[in-house]
């Protein structure tokens, strides 16, 4: 179950890291108005951390304190988003509001598996 976890959040970081790589000023329009630059540099995060999550889930028991960063980095996402829709900082359009709102779900279960599941034997 972890690992299907860890390839899951690995695919949704691989995917949106492209998207704001490839469609960093369509998805600034979308969402409102973050600087552009700003979504580059987190789409190319994404890309590393999904790099790092499938390789942990390659393994035959992924490292306790791999996963448990990366269920912190989740937990990061999760209130940085929060912060942004409830303050309305750059997250100001009602698509971007519902858009960002859906990932923080998908990436807080994420995260709360990831920490849940850590050091279980049944992977």
């Amino acid at each position: 179950m972890l690992k299907s976890v860890l390839v899951a959040n690995a695919a949704s970081c691989a995917l949106f890291g492209l998207i704001f790589v490839l469609k960093g000023p369509t998805v600034s329009d979308f969402l409102g108005s973050p600087p552009t630059v700003l979504l580059y540099v987190i789409g190319a995060g994404l890309l590393v951390n999904a790099v790092f999550l499938a390789m942990e889930a390659r393994r035959d028991t992924p490292r306790a304190e791999s996963v448990r960063s990366f269920a912190i980095g989740d937990g990061i996402w999760v209130l940085l988003s929060i912060v942004l829709v409830v303050t309305g900082t750059w997250i100001t359009n009602g698509p971007g509001i519902a858009w960002t709102i859906a990932v923080a779900v998908f990436v807080g279960i994420c995260g709360f598996l990831q920490f849940t599941l850590t050091g279980r034997r049944a992977l």
